[in-house]
């Protein structure tokens, strides 16, 4: 026979035990403490009874139906595959039976050949899974919350264009859809954001460019939205060599498309104007790599990192902070080279 605890007696007379269920409070009462226990007792085996019965499968489904059309649409296509993963992983498991040892098993075995971000995605889908089946009450906890990704895992890094790659887009301007890479050289414009550059977000007169919006793809078709935050949101300087290279008459709508400027490129227009605009220039970058060779130049300048945050519309100075890291450490490298050549 257990020992039955001491409830709290209330001014009524009535025994009470109040427990946070789920991140919610619930009030257990009856006229006795065994009456008060034993309502507690058959409350955790229903639960039990029914936590057994739902599959990481469908607590994971129906975590997807809510959260998909609230998603951006490059959020939903790193979060799709990690919650497939997800699935093809637990999803035969009760979710009432999987432990954070399993799920944190899983996490070191996945974090072997991938990286940091990867990784940290993958965690996050499964304790977001697992969070809503906590607060739908199919589990009293969530164990992958005691799950931290493995320590020093590998960046993902972009490389900045060489100097040579820069030449070679700096002297392949004027060949088709040159402007474009050079335009983005010069802006440190993200992909979508060039392609959704008009002509009317040139000032000449202030020697700005308005960056104001984004372009961004659902199968191939161009959608065009604001930027997730406010940083995103901004001017940067119209720099000579940039000004010179432009037309002379700016269109009002897009810069970049192939209808006159009435609507952005599609996904496989600007695949097949870039592939063959690399084939002429020999530039081998891709375009995010060259927004990190406008990175590289604020850097070289002597740009400020929060000056250089806002040029470059980054949420978190962070973000810039890890971009110069590594831009001094190639510097440092590079004198190192030389040093030893010199010593």
């Amino acid at each position: 026979m257990p020992k039955i605890p001491h409830y709290y007696v209330r001014p009524d007379g009535l025994h009470e035990s109040i427990l946070r269920i789920n991140g919610k409070r619930k009030a257990f009462r009856g006229k006795t403490d065994t009456e008060v226990y034993n309502k507690i007792k058959a409350y955790n085996q229903t639960a039990d009874e029914h936590s057994k019965e739902v599959l990481f499968s469908a607590a994971a489904d129906a975590w997807w139906e809510e959260i998909e059309p609230t998603l951006e649409h490059n959020t939903t296509k790193s979060y799709r595959p990690a919650y497939r993963r997800a699935k093809e992983q637990f999803g035969k498991y009760a979710v009432a039976s999987i432990t954070a040892k399993e799920i944190d098993e899983y996490i070191r075995d996945f974090a072997v050949t991938r990286a940091r971000n990867t990784v940290v995605t993958q965690l996050q889908i499964i304790r977001q899974i697992l969070r809503k089946a906590e607060v739908a009450g199919d589990i009293n906890y969530n164990p992958a919350t005691a799950v931290k990704p493995p320590r020093n895992l590998p960046k993902t890094r972009r490389l900045a264009p060489s100097k040579d790659q820069i030449d070679l887009l700096k002297a392949g301007k004027d060949l088709p859809f040159g402007l474009f890479a050079y335009l983005i050289y010069h802006t440190g414009c993200r992909r979508g954001e060039a392609l959704a550059l008009c002509g009317a977000d040139i000032d000449r007169k202030k020697k700005l460019v308005h960056i104001t919006k984004s372009v961004y793809h659902k199968s191939n078709s161009p959608h065009v939205k604001q930027p997730k935050t406010k940083k995103g949101k901004r001017d940067v300087p119209l720099l000579d060599a940039l000004d010179a290279a432009l037309p002379k008459k700016l269109p009002r709508d897009y810069l970049f498309s192939t209808d006159g400027g009435k609507t952005p490129l599609n996904n496989g227009e600007i695949t097949l104007l870039y592939r063959a605009y690399q084939q002429a220039s020999g530039v081998a970058v891709t375009p995010h790599q060259i927004r990190h060779g406008y990175a590289t130049a604020l850097f070289e300048a002597g740009v400020d990192p929060k000056t250089a945050q806002v040029l470059l519309g980054h949420a978190q100075l962070s973000t810039t902070m890890d971009i110069y890291t590594h831009v001094c450490s190639d510097m440092i490298s590079e004198a190192a080279q030389k040093m030893n050549k010199g010593f």
